[in-house]
C-alpha cells in the first residue's frame, strides 16, 4: 500500500514540474490565502493586545466624572462638575483618590529656548490616581492651590527638553506671559493618563489654571472641572464604586430621585473589554476575508485540475489499459490535488511570516506568530486540496480505458 503511494505521489510530482508555470498559477490563490490568514491573524491578536495594555496602563480601576457631551434636552439645568463633587466623592468608602482635572496646552519661554507644553491643572491627588511621583522637588501644596500660586511640576522629559542640563528646581518658565516656578520634577513613567503624558508635561494647580490662566471647557464657570478622575482601591468592587459615586454626585447636584442624571461615569475596565471585543470581530472579519480567498484558490485548484485531466485523457486510458484500476486514477489527481494545495500552503506560511515581522516591524507591533493560525492555515491548505481535488479525480476515474484511448 504504501509502495503503491509513493508511486502516485512520484508521478504526480512530475505531472506538476512538467507544467511549472501552470503549478504555480493553480497556487497562487492558496499561498495568497494562507499568507493572509497568519498575517492578519497575528498583527490582529498584537493590535488588539497593544490596545488593551494602553487602556490597562491608564487604569483599569480609574473612573472618569464629567458632563455627558450629548447631553439629554430634557435636563433644562444641568450642573457643572466642580470641586463640590471631589470633596464628596473623597468621602466613599473604597475610593483612594480623585483629583480634579483639566488638561490644555500652553507655550513655555524659558530664556532663549520656546516650546508647546501640556500641562493639567489639578491638585496633589493626581499623583495618588496614576501612581505617579516626585523625583526632585516637591508637588505644591494645599496653601499653593488655596492662594491661586504660580507653581509647577514638570514632566522628566519636558525638563530636559527645556533646562537641558540645567537643574530645573526653582527656575521661572513663562506660561502665557504669567511666571511659573518649578518646584518639582516627576520620575519619568512612560505611561499617559487619558492622553496625558505626564513625561512630556507639567502639572499646575487646578486653581491658577482656572482662574489666571482660562484653562478648561467651561470657561464660563470658574468652578466647572472638565472632569474628575477617580481612583478605586479594589478593581473588582469598581461596579460597586461606581453606583455609591453616582448616588454622591446626584446629591451635590441636588438632582430628584425621579430626575435623569446630568453626569457620566466612564472607567477604563469597559473601554478594555471593549477594545478586546472590537479586536476580536476585526480579527474575526479579516481572517473571514483570508479564508475567502483560500476558497477561491480551492476554486482556481479545481479548474485546473479539471483543465489537467481533459488534457492527460490518453495517460489516463494507458494507464487503465496496462492494469491501472479506478482508484488508482482517482488516487493519482487526487494527490496530485493535495500536493499542488500543499505546496502552495508551505509557501503561503513562509510569506505569511515575512509579512508578519514586516507589518509588525512597520507598526511597531510585538506581534507573535500564532502556531494555531500556521497548523489551521496548513490544515485548511490540504482540506482545500482534498475538497476541490476530488471530483476532478473521480470524473477521472470514471474514464473507461477504450473511451479515453480513443479522445483527440
Amino acid at each position: 500500500m504504501l509502495d503503491s503511494f509513493l508511486a502516485v505521489f512520484k508521478i504526480s510530482l512530475k505531472a506538476i514540474f512538467a507544467n511549472k508555470m501552470r503549478a504555480a498559477l493553480t497556487s497562487l490563490g492558496i499561498i495568497i490565502g494562507v499568507a493572509a490568514v497568519i498575517t492578519v491573524l497575528a498583527v490582529g491578536s498584537a493590535t488588539k493586545k497593544s490596545i488593551a495594555e494602553r487602556f490597562s496602563n491608564m487604569g483599569t480601576n480609574i473612573i472618569f466624572l464629567r458632563q455627558p457631551w450629548d447631553l439629554d434636552e430634557s435636563i433644562s439645568s444641568p450642573k457643572d462638575v466642580t470641586m463640590d463633587d471631589v470633596v464628596a466623592i473623597r468621602e466613599i468608602e473604597g475610593v483612594s483618590a480623585a483629583a480634579p482635572y483639566i488638561q490644555t496646552s500652553f507655550n513655555v519661554k524659558y530664556k532663549n529656548t520656546s516650546v508647546s507644553l501640556s500641562a493639567l491643572a489639578t491638585d496633589t491627588d493626581i499623583l495618588k490616581a496614576y501612581d505617579w511621583s516626585v523625583a526632585k522637588g516637591r508637588p505644591f501644596t494645599e496653601k499653593e492651590i488655596a492662594n491661586y500660586a504660580q507653581v509647577m511640576v514638570i514632566g522628566a522629559t519636558a525638563a530636559q527638553t527645556i533646562f537641558g542640563d540645567v537643574d530645573p528646581l526653582n527656575k521661572t518658565v513663562v506660561l502665557d506671559n504669567i511666571p511659573f516656578t518649578v518646584v518639582g520634577v516627576t520620575k519619568k513613567t512612560g505611561s499617559s493618563g487619558f492622553g496625558f503624558n505626564i513625561d512630556e508635561g507639567a502639572l499646575i494647580p487646578y486653581t491658577t489654571g482656572k482662574v489666571k490662566l482660562n484653562a478648561g471647557w467651561g470657561n464660563a464657570n470658574r468652578r466647572a472641572l472638565d472632569r474628575v478622575v477617580i481612583k478605586v482601591e479594589d478593581f473588582n468592587k469598581i461596579e460597586n464604586a461606581k453606583v455609591d459615586i453616582a448616588n454622591s454626585v446626584r446629591n451635590t447636584h441636588h438632582i430628584h430621585p425621579l430626575g435623569k442624571d446630568d453626569f457620566q461615569l466612564d472607567d477604563f475596565a469597559s473601554f478594555v473589554e471593549q477594545a478586546k471585543s472590537t479586536g476580536n470581530t476585526m480579527s474575526l472579519f479579516l481572517g473571514i476575508i483570508g479564508a475567502v480567498s483560500l476558497i477561491v484558490g480551492g476554486i482556481g485548484v479545481m479548474n485546473i485540475m479539471l483543465v489537467s485531466v481533459t488534457e492527460r485523457t490518453r495517460e489516463i486510458g494507458i494507464r487503465m489499459a496496462i492494469g491501472a484500476t479506478s482508484w488508482n486514477i482517482r488516487l493519482q489527481f487526487l494527490v496530485e490535488s493535495v500536493t499542488l494545495s500543499c505546496m502552495g500552503g508551505l509557501i503561503g506560511i513562509i510569506l505569511g511570516i515575512i509579512f508578519t515581522v514586516f507589518v509588525a516591524k512597520y507598526m511597531s507591533l510585538s506581534a507573535q506568530l500564532s502556531v494555531w493560525a500556521i497548523l489551521v492555515s496548513a490544515g485548511f491548505s490540504a482540506a482545500t486540496g482534498i475538497f476541490f481535488g476530488y471530483y476532478p479525480a473521480y470524473k477521472a476515474s470514471k474514464l473507461t480505458p477504450i473511451d479515453a484511448l480513443r479522445y483527440e
